[in-house]
């Protein structure tokens, strides 16, 4: 058990981080859907390019903060009812949902994801043949570097299933998310189920439990809500 919880805490800390620094994503996907719309009323112009960055910086923070949230224990729940549980209760039920019903869900999308992303991926031939070609980029006199550059950007993004939009962004890198967010889930999901066990088992305290806790503050509120006084009787 001490080698599990030594893991569940590198998993942890793993996707605290992981969790942390991309959702800066949303700060970049609200500055990107502002300064097209600008553009878009203001001169007439947009590009598909744009409006795809976004659905792929949302699904970016979307999945690959979850486990973070999972880790956090702010997973939707109905706490109002959660709350009334004893702890052991809560406990069972927190093992029931994660063996039965999110463990089995990561599982099925990562088995399923990987073959659909590989259908869309480009080989590793394609790619190593665009990233032999780098130093090319160099050969030509210094004013011609930029364009160069540019052309074989342009190369480098145009391999793999692309958009159906004109101008759209390829697919693959969205899809090579969904496996890597679940993927990603399914560790934190049993790295949370470890963890319970072990609270269970009385070797270690309850993460979720005591000042600042995710339960304690529904906790907080529900008896506040419950032993509440009248107004009039304050007065």
């Amino acid at each position: 058990m001490k080698a599990l919880l030594g893991l569940c805490r590198l998993v942890d800390t793993v996707n605290a981080r992981l969790g942390r620094s991309l959702s800066w994503l949303i700060l970049v996907a609200v500055l990107v859907s502002a300064i097209n719309a600008i553009i878009r009323k203001s001169f007439g112009m947009s590009a598909n390019a744009w409006l795809e960055l976004q659905w792929v910086l949302f699904g970016a923070v979307f999945l690959m903060c979850s486990p973070w949230t999972l880790l956090d224990n702010e997973h939707i729940r109905i706490d109002i009812v959660n709350t009334r549980f004893k702890p052991r209760t809560r406990d069972i039920i927190e093992l029931v949902g994660h063996t039965l019903f999110l463990l089995p869900l990561c599982v099925v999308m990562i088995v399923t994801s990987w073959p659909f992303f590989l259908r869309a991926a480009p080989s590793f031939s394609q790619v190593g043949a665009v990233l032999d070609a780098f130093p090319a980029v160099f050969a030509d006199a210094p004013l011609r570097w930029l364009p160069n550059m540019i052309a074989w950007w342009k190369q480098l993004i145009g391999l793999g299933e692309q958009s159906f939009n004109a101008g759209g962004l390829p697919q693959w890198p969205a899809k090579l998310l969904v496996f890597a967010g679940f993927a990603m889930l399914f560790l934190q999901g049993l790295s949370e189920l470890v963890k319970r066990i072990a609270v269970m088992m009385g070797r270690i305290p309850d993460p979720h439990a005591g000042p600042g806790g995710h339960l304690s503050s529904f906790e907080a509120d529900a008896e506040n809500l419950a032993g509440t006084p009248d107004p009039a009787e304050r007065r």
